[in-house]
């Protein structure tokens, strides 16, 4: 397993399959070695196994919200979007952000993520639309020289 794991992680592809991919092998390593120990009836081995299993799904979750969280970021900075604070005004933890129990570095949260997307759809929308006014105008516009260059083809056009 830690050599396919390796392997994953160097292969270039998009950092969301490889997340996946890299989940989907440690579930399948750990779930073909807990039913190995429940043939055994090992408890001790079974509850080992379920522990280490759920430490690595604890770093796997922490990775894939860092990237999650990096990715939305770099989105709301782009748009200057404002970004959820990590303190509240009375000094408490703010609930869009949560500090990574193994890396110590801070992630948003399932609601810091919906709130930052609201942001991003808000202004992205806004952005469309202070656009799509411009549409109408570039389409008259156009049927403007259209009927121009037809006037000017009829009236250059010499009869026999």
């Amino acid at each position: 397993m830690p050599f396919l794991s390796r392997l994953i992680a160097k292969f270039p592809m998009p950092t969301e399959t490889r997340l996946t991919w890299q989940r989907a092998r440690l579930d399948k390593a750990y779930a073909k070695g807990i039913n190995a120990a429940r043939k055994l009836k090992d408890k001790e081995k079974i509850e080992s196994l379920e522990q280490d299993h759920r430490f690595e799904i604890d770093l796997y979750e922490e990775e894939e919200d860092a990237y999650l969280t990096k990715v939305l970021l770099s989105k709301a900075r782009r748009l200057r979007v404002p970004v959820p604070h990590r303190y509240n005004e009375d000094s408490t933890e703010s609930e869009h952000w949560y500090e990574g129990n193994y890396t110590g570095r801070w992630y948003l949260t399932t609601r810091g993520v919906t709130a930052l997307r609201e942001e991003i759809r808000r202004e992205l929308k806004a952005r469309h639309e202070a656009r799509s006014h411009w549409v109408v105008w570039l389409s008259a516009l156009t049927g403007v020289i259209g009927a121009v260059t037809g006037l000017v083809a009829l009236l250059g056009h010499k009869s026999p």
